[in-house]
């Protein structure tokens, strides 16, 4: 599986961070920036349902008998 390029919510996370503590009322991003950020984020989401749904599966395809022996051992 490829690596995730998670650059553009990073650089989107630093440049909130920055107006923030700064104090704007506003965060401005280009249009280019905003659909990196967009494509980022859907691939994100994709692969964490992806991984979420493979785990399900997982899960679902194991035994659901757990069996417990109790013999009391060498207790005096």
């Amino acid at each position: 599986m490829k690596q995730l390029n998670t650059l553009p919510i990073e650089q989107f996370i630093e440049k909130s961070r920055i107006a923030a503590k700064s104090n704007q009322r506003h965060l401005i991003i280009e249009v280019k920036e905003a659909q990196a950020l967009s494509e980022c984020l859907a691939v994100v989401m994709t692969r964490l349902v992806n991984d979420l749904d493979a785990q399900l599966q997982a899960i679902q395809n194991q035994s659901s008998v757990i069996s417990v022996n109790v013999d009391g051992g060498g207790f005096k």
